[in-house]
């Protein structure tokens, strides 16, 4: 029992901006949430041989996976993805795209399309931490490399912020001129108060008055108060307050030095050097790996696609599809159709060699119709002549099962 949310892509070069699909799993559906892709080119399903299709999921939490998909149907373009218990704890809205990578060296990528995991009633508590998974070594290492880039560059800005840091008074080194400043003023001002020989005569000030003017002063005084350049705002203060020590910088340049955790060691570098020698002798085992012979027979089970309908044909009751099973062609479903015209067709490696004729029933009637099947695939309803005109328009059954001749004909 699955939950299946099913995804439609055509692949071509129209411009999109993605697409924001119904698609809802719960924290809780544990081995059931399921994404079934359906691939098309040109209105046609996209072959699926010497594929190697991944799904990127990136979550709202920072989360990020690229895993490979199953491929259910390499003629038809059918695929499927799993969601595991890990990921299913990630909730929110999910943007995921399908990347296939050719054994020739090309690749395409589809339009990223969103789903959304809710959480259940008793996973309101769970908080899930960032998460990565990526299973192909190229892709991690790729990743890593970009992030020691980016410390070094970090590393580098820091530097350079050390170099300014020297330049710039400490806040408890303020404060200690400050208060010796404050010191020495009060010192020397009670040691003026008493300080008799210091104070002025009358005279004296009647002739300093004279030099400078109350007024004059004042002006002075005021300049010298407005003056921004020389004073010290709030604002200065506070920025200044704020700033970080030389040693505090320090301390935080030596934590993330030693962390490990983003830094590569050389026994990373030996882990990831064994990791690729595996990977190397697991791809090259052919016990584990099947061969294309080996797939193909145990591909061996029909598998139904629809027959592709031409020429205002209809699917009546039931959908008109094709398979082929060992040396047989198998014909389901039932067709609304004119007679003497082409209403369908099949891929021509399925029509039998030098083609085949074969009775069908018609609905509801009990009259019957010859279904011909031409080497090229088309399909086409014949009456025997005469037509029996009463009973046309109720469509044809085709239930039928045709001997599958390969090679060519005489």
């Amino acid at each position: 029992m699955y939950k299946t949310g099913g995804v439609a892509f055509d692949i071509n070069a129209n411009r999109t901006n993605g697409r924001t699909t119904n698609i809802q799993f719960m924290t809780q559906d544990t081995g059931s949430a399921k994404l079934s892709f359906s691939l098309t080119k040109d209105g046609t399903p996209l072959p699926l041989s010497a594929v190697d299709a991944k799904i990127v999921l990136l979550y709202e939490d920072g989360s990020f996976y690229k895993k490979s998909i199953a491929i259910t149907d390499k003629v038809n373009g059918n695929a499927e993805y799993m969601l595991s218990d890990e990921e299913l704890k990630h909730y929110g809205t999910v943007k995921a795209e399908i990347k296939l990578y050719y054994a020739n060296g090309q690749a395409l990528a589809t339009s990223f399309f969103t789903f959304s995991i809710a959480k259940t009633l008793e996973d309101q508590n769970i908080i899930p931490t960032a998460d990565y998974y990526i299973d192909d070594f190229e892709t991690l290492r790729d990743g890593i490399n970009h992030i020691v880039e980016e410390i070094s560059q970090t590393v580098e800005e820091l530097q350079k912020k050390f170099a300014n840091l020297e330049s710039i008074e400490t806040k408890d080194g303020a404060q200690q001129k400050a208060d010796a400043a404050e010191g020495n003023a009060k010192d020397y001002t009670d040691e003026h108060a008493k300080d008799n020989a210091k104070h002025i005569t009358a005279a004296e000030r009647k002739t300093w008055n004279a030099k400078e003017t109350p007024s004059g002063a004042q002006d002075k005084v005021n300049a010298h108060a407005s003056d921004a350049e020389i004073h010290v705002s709030a604002a200065d203060r506070k920025a200044w307050d704020s700033k970080e020590t030389e040693d505090g910088a320090q301390d935080k340049v030596n934590i993330h030095a030693s962390n490990t955790d983003i830094h590569v060691t050389a026994e990373d570098q030996a882990y990831w050097d064994d990791m690729t020698r595996q990977f190397k002798a697991h791809n090259y085992n052919q016990e584990r790996h099947i061969s294309a012979a080996e797939r193909k027979t145990w591909n061996g089970a029909a598998i139904y696609a629809n027959i592709m309908l031409k020429n205002g044909a209809a699917a009546g009751t039931r959908t008109p599809m094709y398979a082929k099973w060992g040396a047989f062609l198998i014909l389901r479903g039932h067709v609304k159709t004119d007679a003497e015209i082409i209403f369908g067709s099949i891929p021509a490696e399925y029509a039998p060699a030098g083609g085949s004729v074969i009775t069908v029933p018609l609905s509801g009637t009990g009259g019957t119709a010859n279904l011909i099947i031409y080497d090229n695939g088309d399909l086409k309803i014949k009456y025997p002549d005469p037509a029996d005109s009463s009973k046309m328009g109720g469509g044809y059954y085709l239930d039928v099962v045709v001997g599958f001749q390969e090679g060519g004909t005489t």
